[in-house]
């Protein structure tokens, strides 16, 4: 019997949810690494979950001979990722470093934080200090940061979300 391992699932346009879902009621373990996009139209700001890698999720199986027969006809599966007709095991420490950069919601947490040293300038990008240059202080947590704005001769630390801060 071999080891179950990690391999990327190529899936329909916009069927993710709908291929991890089937593939969970097969009995397979999936994982569809997720993040929140924050959508702007007009004055609606809303936030939805996006697949981290649009059309790809991930099964651990252990694979043996033409094992991926079942996952290949799968609702919502278009392929599973191959070279040639071999699957391509995916390393287990790179589903684990996605995972560690989840919240407690199973929500990877992409920021512009990570890219920020303390003391750098940066905009705010939206809600009632949009426009406003502030200097970056440090992570209030994973998805928000403590900014130092500077107005009218004094400073105040304001924390906002990671999503509406760009580099000054």
């Amino acid at each position: 019997m071999m080891d179950a391992r990690w391999y990327a699932v190529y899936t329909h346009v916009q069927k993710e949810w709908v291929a991890r879902d089937h593939l969970e009621r097969q009995g397979f373990m999936s994982y569809l690494p997720v993040y929140h996009k924050i959508i702007r139209h007009a004055r609606n700001v809303r936030e939805v979950e996006r697949p981290l890698f649009p059309r790809y999720l991930f099964v651990r199986v252990a694979l043996e001979g033409r094992a991926h027969n079942p996952i290949r006809s799968t609702i919502g599966v278009s392929e599973i990722v191959c070279h040639g007709d071999v699957p391509i095991p995916i390393p287990k420490e790179i589903i684990d470093s996605l995972k560690s950069k989840e919240d407690p919601k199973g929500v990877i947490v992409l920021g512009n934080a990570m890219v920020f040293k303390k003391g750098d300038r940066v905009r705010i990008t939206s809600g009632q200090f949009e426009g406003i240059e502030a200097m970056f202080t440090e992570m209030k947590d994973s998805d928000r940061v403590v900014l130092l704005l500077s107005m009218l001769h004094s400073s105040w630390r304001v924390v906002v979300k990671t999503a509406e801060v760009e580099r000054a």
